[in-house]
C-alpha cells in the first residue's frame, strides 16, 4: 500500500492522496470475502424469492388476494384503503397490508403518498373477472391456504394462544442450526458489502447483536483484524454458532456471548459500536424500540448504532424483494420499514444525527450515535 519514493516525488499532495485511497480501496476489495460479479437482491428478484425458510411463489400471493377477493373490491373502486379491506374482505389488517405490497411490487397495483391503492390497467385487462382478456382462471398456485395471520378470523382459542405466545416470545423460533444456515445464504452477501463501506474503520470493539451465524462478525474480523467483536445469540444457538464459525476458522477470533435481546437490562462488554443485523424487522414497533433503547444505554458517549435491514422505498411499494419480506414477516408480528421509519426508531431512543449506506440486495445501513 505505501508508495515508493521515487512516485511520490512525482505526484503533487493531492495526486499522492487520491493515489494512496485507490490502494487502500483495492485492499479492501480483496480482504475477506471476493466481490461478488453481481448483487444478490437482483437475481434473487429475478427468481420471485426471497431466500428465506418458507418461501411461497410469487403466484401464490396473486391467487391469495383473488381468493380474499382483494381484487375484486379494488375492481369496483377507484382507490382503496386498508380499512376496506378490512372491512369488505377476509383480509385482516397483516393480511391486506402484505399482500397489497406485494401487488404493489409486481405492478399490478400503484399506492399513493396518502396510502390509497388502485389497480394498474393491466391488472384492470387480466385479472378481474369481468373483463374479456381475464387470464386468473388459468394460473394454478400451489394453493396453500391464506395464513391465519392474514385473516380476519381469529381461529381456535388454541391456534390465538400459540400464535401469541410465538409473537411475545421470538426466542423460541430461533437459534437452531438449520435456521443460521437460512440466515446465513441470504444474509452474508449484503453483511459483506456493509463491512466494505468504510463505516466501521473506527470501531475498536463491536457488538453483533443477535448475530446469528457470524454472516456479518465473520466478514468484519477479516476485514478489521485489530477490532475486537463480540457475537451475541441466544444461549441455546452458542454451540450452533460457534460451529459456524469453526467452518470459517473464525472460532477463536470472534467471542460469542449467550444472551436474549428481550431480556433486560443488557449486560454487554465495554464497546464503541453495536451492530443490528435483519433483526428488528421480525417484531412491531413497540419491540424494536425496545432494542434500540437498550443499545442506546449500552454505548458510551459518541458511540453508534448501525442497523441493517431490507428496506421499503418510500412510497412502499417496491422493491419487489423487499414486499415478499415484508410478507412473511407480518405473518409472526414484524414488518419491513422504511429509511425513515428506522431513523423516527432511532430518535426515539436518544440517538442522533441519523443517516443511510446502502450496501446490497435492498439491504441498507441507518447509522446514528449516541450523543
Amino acid at each position: 500500500m505505501l508508495l515508493a519514493l521515487d512516485e511520490l516525488c512525482r505526484l503533487d499532495r493531492s495526486e499522492v492522496t487520491a493515489t494512496i485511497a485507490r490502494r487502500a480501496a483495492r485492499r479492501r476489495e480483496t480482504v475477506g470475502f471476493p466481490t461478488p460479479s453481481t448483487d444478490v437482491g437482483d437475481l434473487i428478484e429475478r427468481l420471485g424469492c426471497k431466500l428465506f425458510a418458507r418461501e411461497r411463489p410469487l403466484i401464490q400471493y396473486v391467487a391469495w388476494a383473488n381468493e380474499s377477493r382483494l381484487l375484486e373490491l379494488m375492481g369496483r373502486r377507484e382507490f382503496v384503503c386498508i380499512d376496506d379491506v378490512c372491512s369488505h374482505t377476509c383480509l385482516s389488517e397483516a393480511g391486506g397490508d402484505s399482500l397489497l405490497g406485494v401487488v404493489c411490487a409486481l405492478g399490478l397495483a400503484t399506492r399513493s403518498p396518502d396510502a390509497r391503492y388502485s389497480l394498474t390497467a393491466a391488472a384492470r385487462d387480466y385479472l378481474l373477472p369481468d373483463s374479456p382478456y381475464f387470464v386468473g382462471g388459468e394460473l394454478h398456485p400451489p394453493s396453500r391456504g391464506l395464513p391465519r395471520a392474514y385473516r380476519n378470523d381469529p381461529g381456535s382459542l388454541l391456534a390465538r394462544a400459540l400464535f401469541k405466545l410465538l409473537c411475545l416470545r421470538p426466542s423460541f423460533r430461533y437459534g437452531t442450526r438449520a435456521r443460521l444456515a437460512n440466515q446465513h445464504v441470504r444474509n452474508l452477501p449484503a453483511c459483506a458489502a456493509a463491512v466494505r463501506t468504510g463505516e466501521f474503520d473506527q470501531v475498536r470493539c463491536m457488538v453483533d447483536l443477535a448475530g446469528g451465524s457470524g454472516a456479518f462478525a465473520i466478514p468484519f474480523s477479516l476485514q478489521y483484524p485489530r477490532a475486537q467483536i463480540v457475537l451475541t445469540e441466544l444461549p441455546r444457538a452458542v454451540k450452533n454458532v460457534r460451529w459456524f464459525l469453526g467452518k470459517h476458522g473464525m472460532d477463536s477470533k470472534i467471542r460469542v456471548l449467550g444472551a436474549d435481546a428481550f431480556r433486560t437490562p443488557w449486560r454487554l462488554p465495554d464497546c464503541d459500536g453495536i451492530f443490528i443485523g435483519n433483526f428488528l424487522h421480525g417484531f412491531a414497533d413497540e419491540g424494536a424500540s425496545m432494542i434500540c433503547r437498550q443499545a442506546f444505554l449500552s454505548l458510551p458517549a459518541r458511540g453508534k448504532i448501525w442497523l441493517h435491514e431490507m428496506l421499503w422505498n418510500p412510497n412502499k411499494d417496491g422493491p419487489l424483494i423487499t414486499a415478499l419480506w415484508h410478507a412473511v414477516m407480518r405473518v409472526g408480528g414484524g414488518r419491513q420499514r422504511t429509511a425513515d421509519e428506522l431513523m423516527t426508531i432511532l430518535r426515539g431512543a436518544g440517538f442522533v444525527r441519523p443517516y443511510v449506506v446502502p450496501t446490497a440486495a435492498a439491504f441498507a445501513l441507518v447509522a446514528a450515535e449516541k450523543p
